[in-house]
């Protein structure tokens, strides 16, 4: 079933709970099933389980339609224990003292602001797959240092395919914050020297053997020490999008061309794409994911206002202008491979 929608319409529909989506400049073209279908995931308990280094958390799947505004289906994914369990006794049962979850992402105000120690879970990168699935990636924070896992989704019928851990960070606390997949089936991540702030580097994930390693023949570019990178995504163009903020706080697309090397040293290049900003103004936060459609259209998710409910927007590549859609209560979003 095909619905078409007109280029510089503005269409308006009245959700359940007063919820009102606004589908603003979208291109004019037919939209199937997989083009509109958005995937959310959100974290489902507050509490931190005492053996999470080796489990996955309990997530809950969300699925929207971009067209209509509805969310069509909410599926529980339980958690999962990861497949290279770890038997050193140090890790197999972390002491959790007033474990709980914290959704607030580490992207959200400027860099170095504050330093998050509290224990807690969080979802920090949702990343289609090329096999199909979804990988989720999440990271728990102990006193005994930060744990990352990976849990691949059936984005049909949610189902937790597998999990793995990855280790071979170069710190203790070091984080993942975000992951891609190229067409040519490279993982490639941005890894946090401290829990979700600067530093960052770019990184390559085998999942397979569940290391992190710096992947020297992606020849990845070097990131900037005092900015936050994240939100890493696929376009159609297999160029790597992603947002980057730095202490005076506007928030900047940016994008990584593997096939365009500096001269030099002949490693990838970070460029700016533009700055985004809500209704003429720069964002205050930086937001907390992105997607792009199988069509090309790039969505973002953030609470630019810090109200406590995450929304889901319409970017425009060109003006860097965010355009509200609908509230959209969920962690990350993601459009799957058909």
């Amino acid at each position: 079933m095909y619905i078409r929608i007109r280029r510089r319409r503005f269409g308006q529909l009245v959700l359940s709970g007063a919820a009102t989506a606004v589908l603003a400049n979208l291109p004019r073209r037919a939209y199937a099933q997989s083009e509109s279908q958005l995937y959310g995931v959100q974290v489902a308990k507050k509490e931190v389980a005492t053996d999470a280094p080796n489990k996955t958390p309990d997530t809950v799947f969300v699925v929207a339609d971009t067209v209509t505004g509805k969310e069509t289906s909410r599926i529980s994914v339980p958690s999962r224990q990861v497949s290279n369990l770890q038997t050193d006794t140090k890790l197999d049962s972390v002491e959790i003292d007033n474990a709980q979850v914290d959704n607030t992402d580490a992207s959200r105000g400027v860099p170095g602001k504050s330093v998050l120690t509290r224990t807690r879970e969080r979802i920090t990168s949702l990343t289609p797959l090329t096999d199909g699935t979804l990988a989720v990636v999440s990271v728990v924070n102990t006193p005994r240092g930060n744990f990352t896992r990976v849990a691949q989704i059936n984005p049909k019928t949610g189902e937790n395919l597998g999990a793995t851990r990855i280790s071979g960070f170069e710190t203790n606390s070091s984080t993942l914050e975000s992951l891609v997949a190229t067409k040519d089936n490279n993982l490639i991540g941005i890894a946090s020297f401290s829990d979700g702030l600067p530093p960052f580097k770019l990184i390559g994930i085998d999942l397979k053997g569940g290391k992190a390693n710096n992947a020297e023949r992606l020849a990845l570019p070097t990131l900037f020490p005092n900015r936050r990178y994240s939100n890493l995504v696929l376009g159609r163009d297999n160029v790597i999008y992603g947002t980057s903020i730095g202490s005076e706080g506007s928030v900047v697309l940016i994008k990584i061309d593997l096939n365009d090397r500096a001269a030099i040293t002949g490693r990838a290049k970070v460029t700016t794409v533009v700055e985004l900003q809500l209704d003429n103004k720069d964002l205050e936060n930086d937001i907390l994911s992105l997607a792009i459609s199988p069509g090309g259209q790039i969505y973002a998710l953030a609470d630019p206002a810090s109200k406590g409910t995450n929304s889901l927007f319409i970017v425009d590549e060109k003006s860097g202008a965010i355009r509200f859609v609908r509230d959209f209560q969920v962690d990350k979003i993601a459009f799957a491979i058909a």
